[in-house]
């Protein structure tokens, strides 16, 4: 067994010990330093410990395409607009791989945010960095939002409805909280303008709920900032949106969509993103996609 097949089997061992006796870690990745919350479920912590880094070549292939296309500002420069930042892996990861200049990370579930903020501080990026403790939605006011007890990147916002989908991880059970919310348009008004005036690119992953955040978000969005997005048809259909809304929401917005397919990503309209749905299931894969205009 190679020598990097062996460190990574040690760390996956040293992870599932430390969840018997600690409740998080620091560990020093590609991306930054990162505190991260201990436990069998926590995906993201996991590969940041176990791999030393998580979606460094997402993000690093998403920003070369755009640049490509003109898209985004030369490498550097420009602002994430992070939307569910956990804590702080896209944000963080960006600037101190060189990607981007600043970002605004949003996150609204109080114990991610308080460790958002400590990684942030613990990179030095207080200056380059603006931490909102808030849910991004489609109108402002307060909203309903389920707490996993088990893996702290799936709190999700509860709404009515689910359009069939099952209960795959015990949702109906889970504490529930609740949380400011806004659209993002209103969000970014207090934001610095050195933030806000040149925004390179939108990062949101907000476990199922990203067609309310784009209902809210229209004259944003219309500005051309290109959008990398999760998909994940099971957590639409249980934020109470179908599959044809949500591709109406997007195709109303963009003409493309791109997928990485074979280690590079492959465009597609928008008018055929149900195919996605279909080729993902609603058994709870998942992927990310690129919006363009």
């Amino acid at each position: 067994m190679a020598v990097g097949a062996l460190r990574i089997k040690f760390r996956r061992f040293c992870w599932g010990l430390n969840t018997k006796f600690r409740r998080s870690v620091t560990v020093s990745t590609q991306q930054g330093v990162f505190t991260v919350f201990l436990g069998p479920n926590e995906s993201l912590g996991r590969s940041l410990y176990c791999y030393r880094e998580h979606e460094s070549d997402l993000m690093s292939k998403a920003m070369a395409l755009l640049r490509s296309m003109k898209l985004c500002p030369p490498k550097g420069e420009g602002t994430v607009l992070d939307v569910g930042a956990n804590n702080g892996v896209t944000s963080i990861g960006m600037l101190r791989t060189g990607e981007l200049e600043r970002a605004i990370a949003i996150e609204p579930e109080p114990r991610n945010f308080a460790l958002l903020q400590h990684n942030v501080r613990q990179n030095s990026l207080n200056d380059r960095v603006v931490c909102l403790s808030v849910a991004a939605s489609h109108q402002k006011g307060e909203i309903p939002f389920e707490v996993s007890g088990t893996n702290d990147g799936d709190h999700r916002v509860r709404m009515n409805g689910n359009h069939g989908a099952p209960e795959l991880f015990q949702e109906s059970g889970r504490r529930v909280i609740t949380v400011p919310t806004d659209n993002l348009c209103n969000l970014l008004l207090d934001v610095p303008k050195e933030f806000t005036q040149n925004i390179a690119v939108i990062w949101i992953d907000v476990q199922g709920y990203e067609g309310y955040v784009f209902l809210g978000a229209r004259e944003l969005l219309s500005r051309g900032a290109p959008v990398v997005s999760e998909i994940w048809p099971y957590g639409i259909r249980r934020s109470g949106m179908s599959v044809e809304q949500f591709c109406d929401i997007a195709a109303s917005i963009w003409s493309s969509y791109w997928v990485m397919r074979r280690g590079r990503f492959v465009r597609y309209p928008t008018s055929t993103l149900a195919i996605l749905f279909d080729e993902l299931g609603f058994e709870g894969d998942f992927d990310n996609v690129i919006f363009t205009r």
